[in-house]
């Protein structure tokens, strides 16, 4: 297997993880009720928290090492994420999970990430890899497509889940940056850390977060399991075959999030988790999206940029 190739594997796998985790995340909101914020801050403190438990030498050295421009750019970035967060939640309750997806991971983040990577990485898109993209991005539109419930409106919801998009894209761009000088797995706790950090301290100012009992703090440590892997799986790709290509592969979680929910379904008929309109239409857009991975993996690596693990060029 060539570099390329493994690497667009580990993008994959990070879409399949937070697949599994926007299910879980479904189940614990349905079952404990849990607070919308809570939810999408402590994952990501306790995520944070446990990568920077696995590699604690590493994040200490880390830590050191960032000057106040390294400093700067960490919290502006981890700021750019809690803010897509808080936007992309509170545009799901005003246009929907559907709606909200194809105006936002689905087609906007990834044109936001395409354009940035180009403006300030240099990264550009042969034909080859453009195609690909398109049928990407066109086979989560498909699964997605809502014929009911997408009406060609636009409001502040609307305006809500593109903001949360161009956020979450300069938060892409801007690590792929910083992992061109540091370690993955340091990087990806801080900044995992700080995030979830933001979003709680924001979500106690404003009076919007509402703690559970032991219960919903078991499950909410448990799901930090979910973005440590997601991160460390997503962040990894950036520095190796571009953040471009990652953001477009990670698209296709909304196809395997409607996999995963099939496969639960089949074994838990009676589980409160809701279907795309047409499985049919989900179908055609898996394999379209399908050809459209085919494409991205089929041009060999050039070079690969960036550090491995201990720091050492590769």
């Amino acid at each position: 297997m060539n570099v390329r190739s493994k690497y667009v594997l580990i993008a994959l796998l990070c879409a399949l993880i937070v697949a599994f985790e926007a299910v879980a995340i479904e189940g614990a909101l349905n079952i404990e009720n849990l607070n919308v914020l809570l939810v999408s801050a402590m994952p990501s403190l306790m995520g944070g928290i446990i990568l920077m438990s696995i590699y604690p030498r590493g994040t200490a050295g880390f830590t050191r090492s960032l000057s106040r421009r390294g400093w700067i750019s960490m919290v502006t970035m981890c700021a750019f994420v809690a803010a897509g967060v808080i936007l992309w939640f509170d545009a799901v309750s005003r246009i929907g999970a559907g709606k909200e997806a194809i105006l936002g991971g689905g087609s906007s983040e990834v044109l936001f990430v395409v354009v940035l990577s180009a403006i300030f990485l240099s990264e550009r898109l042969d034909k080859l890899e453009a195609i690909g993209s398109a049928l990407v991005v066109l086979g989560v539109f498909i699964v997605l497509m809502n014929m009911n419930e997408f009406r060609l409106s636009f409001g502040f919801g609307e305006a809500e889940a593109i903001l949360s998009s161009l956020c979450l894209g300069i938060s892409v761009v801007m690590t792929t940056a910083l992992l061109r000088d540091h370690d993955l797995t340091p990087l990806s706790g801080l900044e995992l850390f700080l995030s979830g950090s933001i979003v709680m301290l924001f979500g106690m100012s404003t009076g919007l977060i509402s703690f559970p009992g032991v219960r919903g703090w078991v499950i909410l440590v448990l799901l930090g399991l979910f973005p440590a892997m997601g991160l460390l799986t997503y962040n990894a790709g950036l520095p190796k075959i571009g953040a471009s290509l990652v953001s477009v592969l990670f698209a296709l979680n909304g196809i395997m999030t409607v996999c995963v929910q099939m496969a639960i379904l089949l074994i838990f008929p009676d589980a409160d988790i809701k279907l795309p309109q047409s499985v049919l239409l989900a179908m055609l857009g898996g394999a379209v999206a399908f050809v459209g991975v085919y494409l991205l993996n089929k041009k060999e690596l050039p070079a690969v940029m960036g550090r491995s693990q201990d720091g050492s060029s590769t």
